[in-house]
């Protein structure tokens, strides 16, 4: 193994400046590419180059342009680009290091159908789930179900292009029978999913955030994800805490050696209160909105990876600091007040949560114009991803 020097980041927003200023932390050289020019990654003085790109087959070209010199990491920011990294996993793993597990263990993490089947599989509890591949099987299956329910698509990132939804909720079965027809002018039948919804909102998600290889765990740390927009079906943590939680930590841990992972992950379970347990959710590829806050913890995710890959001693550290808080301040404001106005949260509620030790999304004394440029961006950046 060669030494790495450069870390190419493919994408934009918070993702991509967490990992720009981790990179920059240890010395290597950040290149950022992105579809369009409104970034607060840009700004940052961790950034050396920014680049455009029209598509991904401009943006493959581009990557694999020139000499090959293998001394870059490179990290995909969202779903869309890590599939692309995934597709195009050989070439560019003849060019960089990819900072992916296989192809095939992505496909586990991105359908979710598999996902399901193998915590099943692993004993690992999952919401009550279903499967079906047509209206008949539906129809056939929505007397038997307790209401309400969830729609969901099997892959993600292609759903909630297409509507700005995670889930299509349902009360009752016509509303099921109505909201599948719907579901089906956008993705296949193969790709739906029927799923018991658990209550209590965001106060019951937890993930694990990780590094995690060759089956073990080199750093790794638990959060609450408190706040989230919107807060009943989140697209967007805005505020999270650390917790101490072996039993999340365990099925986590179980599920990652299961399926033979590599990198950096976020495992989202939630909090079942009809039966105390935490049931997997989702696993996410790749770093995370919210995953600088392993920087207030001293828990340096991308320089363990960087040392595994060029197969150094890799230093190991699992969280024991409760309450630690990250938070993401243009949006956590936004929410609070709704919450507010609603009477779902008390002032002295939120009140705690700002006392606590916390990392920010994108204020730093030492880096301060990502956090400037991300509020006179708001409201572009606002219509870019509605």
């Amino acid at each position: 193994m060669g030494q790495i020097k450069k870390a190419v980041i493919l994408g934009n927003h918070i993702q991509a400046l967490g990992l720009s200023r981790m990179a920059s932390r240890i010395g290597l050289q950040v290149t950022i590419y992105n579809s369009y020019g409104a970034s607060v990654a840009r700004f940052s003085n961790s950034c050396s180059k920014f680049i455009l790109y029209r598509d991904q087959e401009h943006l493959l070209q581009m990557l694999l342009d020139g000499k090959v010199e293998k001394e870059a990491i490179l990290l995909a920011t969202n779903d869309d680009l890590i599939g692309f990294m995934a597709r195009h996993f050989e070439a560019l793993s003849e060019r960089y290091y990819l900072s992916i597990p296989k192809p095939e263990v992505v496909d586990i993490c991105f359908n979710k159908r598999k996902t399901y089947r193998r915590a099943q599989e692993m004993g690992i509890p999952i919401p009550e789930t279903h499967f079906p591949d047509s209206l008949e099987e539906v129809r056939a299956l929505a007397p038997t179900l307790q209401y309400p329910v969830i729609l969901k698509p099997a892959i993600m990132f292609t759903f909630f292009g297409a509507t700005g939804q995670k889930v299509f909720f349902c009360a009752d079965e016509q509303e099921l029978i109505r909201q599948y027809e719907e579901i089906l002018k956008i993705i296949p039948a193969e790709e739906v999913i029927v799923q018991q919804f658990l209550h209590g909102g965001a106060p019951t998600l937890y993930s694990f955030g990780s590094f995690f290889a060759g089956g073990e765990v080199y750093g790794s740390f638990v959060a609450n994800r408190i706040r989230q927009k919107p807060m009943d079906f989140g697209i967007s943590t805005c505020f999270a805490r650390t917790v101490l939680n072996p039993e999340i930590e365990r099925q986590a841990i179980d599920f990652l050696r299961g399926i033979d992972y590599f990198g950096m992950s976020e495992v989202e379970f939630m909090y079942d209160q009809a039966t105390g347990e935490y049931r997997l959710i989702e696993i996410n590829p790749r770093s995370w909105k919210w995953h600088s806050i392993a920087n207030k913890l001293e828990i340096h995710l991308l320089e363990m990876m960087v040392d595994y890959l060029e197969n150094k001693p890799v230093a190991r550290k699992v969280n024991d600091q409760a309450d630690v808080g990250w938070v993401e301040r243009l949006t956590d404001t936004y929410v609070v007040a709704g919450e507010l106005w609603k009477r779902r949260m008390t002032l002295s509620e939120y009140l705690r949560t700002m006392r606590l030790p916390k990392e920010s999304a994108t204020w730093s004394l030492r880096d301060p114009l990502p956090a400037i440029m991300y509020v006179l961006m708001s409201p572009y950046l606002l219509l870019k991803r509605n």
